[in-house]
């Protein structure tokens, strides 16, 4: 190979990484609802929050819903849920103990008819065999936690007292995460770990 030749490959992957750091860096992720509580620092995407739901999210690639008391969520607002992931982007679904499940209530059961349950005290849950998040390590569950039933159509990626706390799945052309114990994001939770697990779920919903 002469020297023509290889520079020229070298400027071909330079080319090729900077065009997929720019991608990524393009990428742009909403938190609304239950917001007041939450920490996260990510400088490598363009994060936005807002307690009610956004005017639009056709500009978004992944949404975060943290169910409050009484749902943000209009009819309208569902119907651009549901074409938001047939354009195959990605939404988080989070809730906790009563009353904080409004709008996981109102996905859950319009997806696969069902809701999440429970109360559960334990504040540690344990990853599956081969979750993205981990493989079979111990996880901050959240300070009170809900359980999602078994679906043949969800993954169940981790356990709190052998019942699903966090399930991923497709729907449509999107993902979907089903997460029982968001308060494991709180300010007054922010270990590193936990911030780790919140851009684990962010990189899961946003990439192939």
């Amino acid at each position: 190979m002469n020297v023509f030749s290889f520079m020229q490959i070298r400027l071909v992957l330079l080319l090729i990484i900077f065009l997929s750091f720019k991608i990524n860096a393009q990428k742009h992720v909403h938190f609304c609802g239950n917001i007041s509580s939450l920490c996260s620092k990510d400088a490598t995407i363009d994060l936005t929050f807002s307690t009610q739901f956004p005017d639009s999210i056709e500009t978004y690639d992944a949404l975060f819903i943290f169910s409050s008391a009484e749902s943000i969520l209009t009819e309208s607002n569902i119907k651009e849920i549901l074409e938001f992931l047939e354009a195959g982007k990605g939404v988080y679904i989070g809730s906790e103990n009563w009353p904080l499940q409004a709008e996981s209530k109102q996905l859950t059961n319009l997806f696969y008819s069902k809701e999440t349950w429970g109360n559960f005290s334990t504040t540690e849950a344990t990853t599956n065999s081969k979750s993205f998040i981990a493989d079979e390590k111990k996880i901050d569950a959240g300070n009170s936690t809900v359980a999602f039933p078994l679906d043949y159509r969800l993954k169940v990626e981790a356990w709190v007292d052998d019942e699903p706390l966090i399930l991923s799945g497709k729907w449509l052309n999107g993902r979907i995460l089903i997460d029982g114990g968001y308060s494991r994001f709180y300010c007054t939770n922010n270990e590193q770990a936990n911030a780790e697990m919140l851009k684990t779920f962010i990189d899961f919903l946003l990439y192939d």
